[in-house]
């Protein structure tokens, strides 16, 4: 029984300094020299564990923020492909249906 909770004692330390440590779990569990999958299953359970009993089929979740970086979007950034021998640049962000309909076009027309 000890043994169980030393175990456990261990894990419940760890993945706590991994929530506030903003790592990925794979770079986490290399620095701490422990395996990705044993890290994770301890992760998930005690979180499991933390979770407020299920009411219903609802389960409420826990709202974890993490910080974002955001690059500003150029207006040079293009998509570029090439179709038929033709070079087509597409701005970022272009509607997909729109530059499959465009690439089809250029395919027939170089067929015929």
């Amino acid at each position: 029984m000890k043994h169980r909770e030393e175990r456990r004692g261990f894990w419940s330390a760890l993945v706590g300094r991994f929530e506030g440590s903003g790592r990925s779990r794979r770079e986490f569990a290399a620095e701490a020299g422990v395996g990705l999958a044993i890290f994770q299953y301890w992760l998930y359970k005690l979180r499991r564990e933390r979770q407020p009993a299920v009411t219903g089929k609802v389960r409420v979740a826990e709202v974890r923020l993490v910080p974002v970086t955001m690059r500003a979007r150029t207006a040079s950034a293009r998509l570029e492909i090439r179709v038929a021998g033709v070079r087509l640049r597409v701005p970022m962000g272009a509607d997909p249906g729109y530059v499959a309909r465009l690439a089809a076009a250029l395919r027939e027309a170089r067929a015929c």
